[in-house]
């Protein structure tokens, strides 16, 4: 075959620079859009390794909240497992655990899940090594049984109570690696298997969102009605004195949907009808050591968190004041209602939004041991805190908080 000249092969120039790059415009440019970056409290897609006693395990497309390993509602575990000394390995397993922990003398441990898958394990004794790396894929359940129990439960989520008990859902991934170990005998060598383990905790945080947006503003009850809600609370003596002066009537209005997310406003509309004398008499009642002249705000409006802890037939439960609701009063230019003698009736109207003020990582639920309930709370004189046993000054109206944001999916 006739080689090819060198005089045949065409000529080659260089080809000109390519162009600066810059985010930054120059001089007669435009910028036509930007979509600008959202900005998550919880990052996606991160990996996490861990090295311990001659184990590897790297988990993969995980969420991360407070440096730990976050998952959601039914999500699945992927990952790897790598093993510095593989001789004598004759299996190696996943276990993912779910345990509640509960006070007492001794402390209680009640597990809710328990779900083991063998990532390898040796077929013959006298067989094949065992690989270097090991696929990991293991799933979160949805629900769990209880003994004893005829419905199932939701998988609740990671929870921690510190006081006044600790109380606690926990969650981890154990990794366990069997390894034979011959024991020398008189005439012979026993074969003895040896476990290490590997333990790693986990969050599981399911992601809650409302079935839909919540209003802006109170001013939106006449163009859709259908989003607000009225809760008429009435308030009066034990015993009927049969005068309408000694009665106090409240007018709540707020979003009909009851599901909110933590990070957002609620807005509401008050409207309180009674007599001063009346709420003069409930000072005297319920607050015998403050001035009623002194009272600026006659009503309080919060969102309140129950935990309720049952252990072995006995329970307490604990409240948390996340937000406070403010108020702007409609009817006066000043915040603070004057408390008279008189039994003349008075309406005290007042538009207001609540928001969470604290971090909420997880909704409510509920298991045998543990139930997290939300509320909206009005109170009556009372300024915001626990539940009180006698509810005559405190109207509780349950809510749910969720996670995340509402998204239109249309």
């Amino acid at each position: 075959m006739e080689t090819l000249s060198i005089q045949m092969l065409p000529e080659y120039t260089p080809s000109t620079p390519a162009p600066d790059y810059s985010p930054k415009l120059l001089p007669g440019e435009k910028c036509i859009q930007k979509s600008p970056r959202l900005t998550q409290p919880h990052a996606d897609n991160v990996s996490f390794t861990y090295r311990e006693r001659g184990m590897i395990l790297t988990l993969k497309d995980c969420r991360e909240e407070d440096r730990h390993p976050t998952f959601g509602l039914g999500s699945t575990i992927r990952g790897e497992v790598a093993l510095d000394h593989r001789r004598r390995v004759t299996a190696v397993t996943a276990k993912l655990e779910g345990r509640v922990h509960l006070p007492g003398q001794p402390s209680k441990v009640v597990n809710i899940v328990s779900k083991e898958r063998t990532l390898w394990e040796r077929s013959t004794l006298n067989g094949e090594t065992c690989p270097s790396i090991m696929p990991l894929s293991m799933s979160f359940p949805t629900s769990y049984r209880e003994r004893g129990q005829d419905r199932p439960f939701r998988l609740p989520p990671s929870f921690e109570l510190p006081k006044p008990r600790r109380v606690a859902i926990v969650y981890t991934l154990q990794i366990i690696v069997t390894r034979s170990r011959n024991v020398p005998m008189i005439g012979s060598r026993l074969s003895r298997r040896v476990e290490v383990h590997m333990s790693i905790h986990l969050r599981y945080r399911p992601r809650v969102r409302p079935s839909r947006p919540v209003p802006d503003c109170f001013s939106e009850l006449k163009q859709c009605p259908e989003d607000w809600m009225e809760d008429v609370w009435i308030t009066k003596p034990s015993v009927d004195a049969g005068n309408d002066a000694f009665l106090a009537r409240c007018h709540f209005f707020f979003p009909s949907v009851r599901v909110f997310t933590a990070s957002e406003k609620i807005p509401f509309h008050l409207r309180l009808e009674t007599s001063p004398l009346f709420l003069r008499s409930l000072a005297k009642l319920f607050l015998p050591h403050q001035d009623p002249s002194a009272i600026e705000e006659v009503l309080h409006v919060y969102i309140l968190r129950q935990t309720t802890v049952n252990v072995q037939g006995t329970s307490f439960s604990h409240e948390d004041v996340l937000g406070r609701g403010r108020m702007m009063l409609q009817s006066s230019s000043t915040s603070k209602v004057v408390l008279s003698e008189s039994e003349e009736p008075v309406t005290w109207s007042w538009n207001g939004e609540l928001r969470c003020e604290v971090p909420v990582l997880s909704t409510g639920f509920t298991t045998s041991q543990i139930s997290t309930t939300d509320y909206i709370v009005l109170s009556l004189l009372l300024p915001p805190g626990p539940l009180r046993p006698d509810q005559s000054l405190q109207r509780i109206i349950p809510i749910r908080l969720a996670t995340e944001p509402w998204i239109d999916r249309s």
